[in-house]
């Protein structure tokens, strides 16, 4: 009996049995179990084609409801005295499935292992490891990204402290403070812009409630939303040193005016 199927992989079209579907061999020649003709019936062709379903997906279920037939129907006919024939196909068909599973499964991680070595590295900037270095070389790469994270923890913590200092003198914005961080601040220290009692083991958090207080408050313009205070400060002080005859500082080049260079003091700005 030549059967059409269809491959579930690659859509091509054969026959069971040749070529490519040598798989299913015989499977749908077995004799389909008698029913009365009627619309959405088990007629034999709706049986090879629930079998042949059941090869492919391995799923009742799905192979029932594929060909538009009520999974408990197939049920049925498996419990019928005359569907042993059904009942074999079936059961090599779930066989043919487990198979066809295991291969794909093999065949699905060796397609990953081959895309993931053409695949550049993931950066460590993105929280995954890069490429280890070779023994006895340093590993650059670590020691930039931990360079990074430091210098984002300073400018975090001082953006914090500057704005501590600016509130270090009411009171209301002091308890404020205190009550919606939970940290308990020597307003001190925070005078003269001082390490605060939890820096050297907390680390900042842009969602913790100081973080966000101090964004919020323009401490933190330059990276985050709301008010540049930073910014109005050096434009501030430009303006000072302008006033006095001294070089602006050009923010952000590196470039140091020749008041503050080697041997410079506060005292030289003055």
């Amino acid at each position: 009996m030549s059967i059409p199927v269809i491959c579930d992989r690659c859509r091509s079209t054969g026959i069971a049995g040749e070529a490519d579907f040598s798989n299913l061999g015989d499977l749908l020649e077995f004799d389909p179990v008698p029913v009365k003709p009627r619309v959405n019936g088990w007629d034999p062709e709706a049986q090879r084609a629930f079998v042949a379903l059941l090869a492919a997906t391995g799923s009742k279920r799905r192979a029932a409801v594929a060909i538009n037939r009520a999974p408990h129907g197939a049920e049925q006919l498996m419990k019928r005295p005359d569907g042993a024939g059904f009942r074999a196909a079936v059961e090599r068909a779930l066989e043919i499935a487990a198979e066809n599973g295991a291969m794909k499964l093999a065949q699905g991680i060796a397609d990953a292992a081959a895309r993931n070595a053409q695949l550049t590295p993931p950066s460590r900037l993105r929280g995954l490891p890069g490429p280890a270095a070779a023994p006895g070389e340093p590993d650059d790469d670590l020691g930039l990204v931990q360079e990074l994270r430091d210098r984002i923890t300073l400018k975090l913590r001082m953006a914090r402290r500057l704005y501590l200092q600016e509130i270090g003198d009411c009171p209301g914005k002091r308890a404020a403070f205190e009550i919606l961080t939970g940290f308990a601040v020597d307003w001190d220290k925070a005078r003269h812009l001082e390490e605060q009692p939890d820096e050297p083991w907390t680390v900042p958090n842009f969602r913790k409630p100081d973080m966000l207080l101090t964004g919020e408050n323009g401490w933190l313009g330059d990276i985050a939303h709301g008010p540049n205070k930073l910014e109005e400060l050096r434009h501030a002080l430009n303006d000072y040193l302008v006033t006095i005859g001294k070089a602006p500082v050009e923010w952000g080049t590196g470039k140091v005016p020749d008041w503050a260079g080697k041997g410079g003091s506060k005292e030289d700005a003055q």
